[in-house]
């Protein structure tokens, strides 16, 4: 079956496999593990002199590109029985860049860095309903007063935002029987283009997580 970002939710992206197993997943989510990225040998870092209005929020605290990876777990502390997530997407071959992070199975934080400066945050919270996502999108569109780009479908919805050379964005993706999930990434916009968080992909992804739903709804009805 297709890798689809929609349905995995993005989950870390790769950016790491547990070092302990976690809980048993579905095999949609699952399959985050084998997503993989076109690496180069040598990616040039951001220029983290660029700062832009672009920044992940949580609890009235914010990250931006360039802020050190210490600051970034700061603000997403570890959460209660997290495992450490430490590893690059199969693919990467840039050793310069590193990834650090935490996963308590049902909320996670990866931050992708370059001479510990961050690159790349990614931050996914299962299990939400659209009451959460709502606020989630309340607070970013009040702290970001920039216009965004929103993709909808019945299964996955995107929304992103673009400040050069930055990018933002939000995914929320309805999981049969686990309600929402909720993926939010800010990176460097050449970073995101090679995971595959570009408005571009997150259509083509939901166009295809449309068909496997109805496949599977046929295939219910045939059964």
């Amino acid at each position: 079956m297709r890798i689809l970002l929609g349905l995995a939710a993005i989950m870390a992206i790769g950016c790491g496999g547990p070092s302990q197993p976690a809980e048993p997943k579905p095999d949609s989510l699952l399959a985050t593990s084998r997503i993989t990225v076109s690496g180069q040998t040598k990616v040039d870092p951001p220029n983290f002199e660029q700062r832009t209005s672009l920044r992940m929020i949580r609890n009235g605290d914010d990250v931006r590109v360039g802020d050190s990876v210490e600051a970034a777990l700061r603000v997403y502390r570890e959460e209660k029985n997290s495992y450490i997530v430490n590893e690059m997407p199969a693919g990467w071959k840039d050793a310069a860049y590193t990834c650090t992070g935490w996963d308590n199975g049902t909320i996670g934080f990866a931050a992708v860095s370059y001479d510990e400066k961050l690159v790349l945050g990614l931050y996914h919270e299962d299990r939400a309903d659209e009451n959460r996502l709502q606020d989630i999108l309340r607070d970013y569109q009040n702290a970001i007063t920039l216009d965004n780009t929103k993709i909808t479908g019945s299964r996955v919805r995107y929304w992103f935002w673009e400040q050069s050379p930055h990018r933002l964005m939000i995914c929320a993706t309805q999981i049969p029987q686990e309600g929402l999930s909720i993926t939010i990434a800010l990176g460097d916009s050449r970073i995101m283009e090679m995971m595959r968080m570009s408005p571009i992909m997150a259509d083509r992804d939901r166009i295809a997580a449309e068909k496997l739903f109805q496949d599977g709804v046929k295939a219910r009805q045939r059964g």
